[in-house]
């Protein structure tokens, strides 16, 4: 029933979610259009440095990974497989960004099964450097969580040391894959290796919630003060809209929630047009550093390099 509905909700949850962004907009307008709007350049600036870094870090993080299966790729030509892969996100389905990243790392002899396992591997750490962002301010995103808040919030990193240890990681990556007829490649790095990792995906999170936050800021007359809880939503937005795999890279539902969120800052019709905003920023920065690695990032493959392992 499931299977049969996933094409469904692929082909229509998009534009539904579209629609209801668009009618908000829309019957807010008036409001949107008297709303105290701001172009701040220098705070634009900053977004885009902070921002970018989603661009850098994330290739270097699945660099490291593909590197301790016996694959070093040079860095700069990570950066270009990330970014052209990511692109791919945006076609209908949920595997042609795995797909695009499969076959650029094949040129460099990474096999698929260490190019898939990096790339999920890689997602799993994001996630998790997430969720710290999202239980900081669960508790008014969600009210009735309530004092479990805390809780959440302490246990979390246990919960995270537990996730990371590399037996239960493979022991996980050989439950799913298979299912998933795909082929998975043990990990094989210590779990000090996958904690740092882990540690420089926080580090991303802080960067890139500080450029969304920065990217608002550059628009509307919010505080400083406001600055955890829009990092906050946005990681929130980021995930859900990660694990609604029907929706071509969460497209339509992340900007769906997020205007949600924001509009408990922000008046409802602006806070979804700000939230549109952002995923048009977003996209225009991929094309951008996706434009740039293309033609000043790329490394040319050894001969040979493609056909050494299959």
């Amino acid at each position: 029933m499931i299977r049969r509905l996933l094409p469904l909700l692929k082909w229509a949850v998009p534009p539904a979610a579209a629609f209801f962004i668009g009618r908000v907009i829309y019957l807010e307008w008036q409001k949107v259009r008297a709303f105290e709007w701001r172009f701040g350049l220098p705070f634009l600036a900053l977004s885009f440095v902070a921002t970018s870094s989603w661009f850098f870090i994330r290739p270097f993080v699945w660099r490291v990974i593909v590197a301790h299966f016996g694959h070093p790729v040079p860095y700069r030509e990570c950066i270009r497989i990330f970014v052209l892969s990511e692109l791919s996100r945006y076609v209908p389905g949920t595997v042609w960004q795995y797909f695009s990243r499969i076959f650029l790392a094949a040129q460099w002899g990474v096999p698929a099964a260490a190019a898939l396992t990096g790339a999920l591997m890689e997602l799993l750490l994001m996630g998790l450097a997430a969720v710290p962002l999202v239980l900081w301010h669960i508790g008014e995103v969600f009210p009735m969580v309530g004092w479990a808040q805390r809780v959440l919030l302490f246990a979390f990193p246990a919960a995270a040391v537990a996730l990371l240890q590399p037996a239960v990681l493979n022991r996980l990556g050989r439950f799913l894959l298979p299912r998933l007829k795909l082929e998975y490649e043990p990990i094989r790095l210590s779990f000090g290796a996958i904690g740092g990792l882990w540690a420089v995906s926080l580090l991303l999170w802080a960067l890139f919630g500080s450029g969304f936050v920065l990217f608002v800021r550059s628009l509307a007359p919010i505080g400083f003060s406001h600055g955890p809880e829009l990092a906050s939503n946005y990681a929130v937005s980021w995930l859900i809209g990660v694990v609604t795999f029907f929706a071509p890279g969460g497209i339509g539902v992340r900007e769906g929630i997020l205007g949600l969120l924001l509009a408990k800052v922000l008046p409802r019709g602006t806070a979804f047009l700000v939230a549109v905003l952002s995923r048009l920023w977003l996209i225009g920065l991929e094309l951008l550093w996706a434009a740039v690695a293309q033609f000043y990032f790329r490394v040319p493959a050894p001969p040979g390099a493609g056909e050494t392992r299959r």
